[in-house]
C-alpha cells in the first residue's frame, strides 16, 4: 500500500490491529501479526495513494517460473524480469492482469520470531478487487494464476481460493479497477469487539458496516478505513474448501441478504469504497532496491531464471 505518511500509517497499524514493524528500508516499512516476515507492505509515496500490488506466495522458485507461460496466455503482462534482494523473500516477479490490477508473485518468506503477547489478527487473509471486466479477471485468476471458483452472486461478485481458506480474492463489478479492501484473519466476534473499541477509543472512528455475517464463505465480518482510507475487513468462521473442509461452492441469489445475513443491506459507504490502483513502472520495482543488508547485490532476470 503506498501511503502518504509511513509514521502515520505504521502507527494506525499496529495500535488498531496489533501489527509489528519487523524492517523498515528504503521508505517501506514491513508489518506482521505472526511469525511470517510480512503480511502487509506499506510504501511511504507523498505524492500518490492507492494499492501497488497485491503479493501471493508459490512454492518456491520453479513454480514461480512455471508460471510465466501461463500467465501471458492468461491475457497476464510480466512487467519485467525475476529479481531478489528484497528484504524478507527470496525472490519475486510483478506481473500486470487485465483490468490493470498488478500482482507480486514471490517464494521463499523468511521466518521472524513471534510477536510478543498481544491483541492481533492471526493472519492476512485476502483480496476484494472492483473490475469492470470480471469476466476477464476471473479468468487471469483461474488459468493464469490457478485459483479455484469458490461462490458466485449473479454477475456482481465472485470469490476464488488458492488453499483451504474459501476466498483468497473476491472480484466486484464496478465502474473501474481498484481495491475494494483487504482482509485480515481474527479469532472470533470478541477480538472484533475489541479492535472496534481501540478504533473508537483511540481515533473516534466507527465501523463501516458489521459485525455481521457473510453468506458465500459463511463468515463474521466488520468493515472499518485505514489511516489512508482503504477499506480494511476483520473476518472470523470463514469456510474451508475441501479437502481442508466441506463447503461446496454455489451460485447465491442477486439479494442484499445473501452478503448479509443477520441485518441490513450493505451501506453506500461500503459499496462506494475503493483505494486508487497505481500504474507499474516496467523493470525491478523502485521500492524493491533497497536491501537491509548493505553488501548484497540485488540481481534480476538472466540470472535467476533457473
Amino acid at each position: 500500500m503506498r501511503v502518504a505518511d509511513l509514521d502515520a500509517a505504521v502507527e494506525f497499524q499496529t495500535e488498531i490491529l496489533g501489527l509489528v514493524e519487523t524492517e523498515r528500508v528504503g521508505g517501506v516499512s514491513y508489518l506482521t501479526c505472526n511469525e511470517r516476515h510480512h503480511e502487509l507492505l506499506l510504501i511511504e509515496d507523498r505524492e500518490k495513494q492507492g494499492y501497488d500490488h497485491i503479493g501471493l506466495e508459490v512454492e518456491d522458485a520453479a513454480t514461480l517460473e512455471a508460471m510465466r507461460p501461463r500467465i501471458k496466455s492468461a491475457g497476464g503482462t510480466l512487467l519485467g524480469g525475476t529479481y531478489d534482494g528484497e528484504p524478507g523473500i527470496d525472490r519475486a516477479m510483478i506481473v500486470q492482469g487485465p483490468s490493470g490490477h498488478v500482482f507480486k508473485l514471490f517464494c521463499g518468506m523468511e521466518s521472524v520470531p513471534a510477536p510478543g503477547p498481544g491483541d492481533r489478527p492471526l493472519k492476512f487473509e485476502h483480496v476484494s478487487i472492483k473490475s469492470n471486466w470480471p469476466k476477464t479477471v476471473e479468468r487471469f485468476l483461474k488459468d493464469g494464476l490457478g485459483f479455484r471458483f469458490s461462490d458466485r452472486m449473479g454477475p456482481f461478485a465472485s470469490w476464488w481460493h488458492c488453499d483451504g481458506d474459501h476466498h483468497g480474492m473476491a472480484v466486484v463489478l464496478a465502474p473501474k479497477a481498484e481495491l475494494s479492501h483487504y482482509a485480515w484473519t481474527v479469532q472470533d466476534l470478541n477480538q472484533m469487539g475489541r479492535i472496534a473499541d481501540r478504533l473508537k477509543q483511540g481515533r473516534d472512528q466507527k465501523l463501516i458496516w458489521g459485525p455481521s455475517r457473510h453468506g458465500p464463505g459463511n463468515n463474521l465480518f466488520s468493515y472499518f478505513l485505514d489511516a489512508d482510507g482503504a477499506m480494511i475487513e476483520l473476518c472470523a468462521d470463514l469456510a474451508q474448501m475441501p479437502p481442508v473442509g466441506d463447503y461446496v461452492a454455489r451460485k447465491w441469489p442477486n439479494s442484499p441478504t445473501t452478503i448479509n445475513q443477520w441485518g441490513s443491506p450493505p451501506p453506500l459507504k461500503f459499496l462506494l469504497a475503493g483505494f486508487p490502483t497505481i500504474e507499474p513502472s516496467p523493470g525491478r520495482p523502485s521500492w524493491a532496491a533497497f536491501t537491509a543488508d548493505p553488501s548484497a547485490v540485488p540481481r534480476q532476470d538472466e540470472s535467476l531464471h533457473r
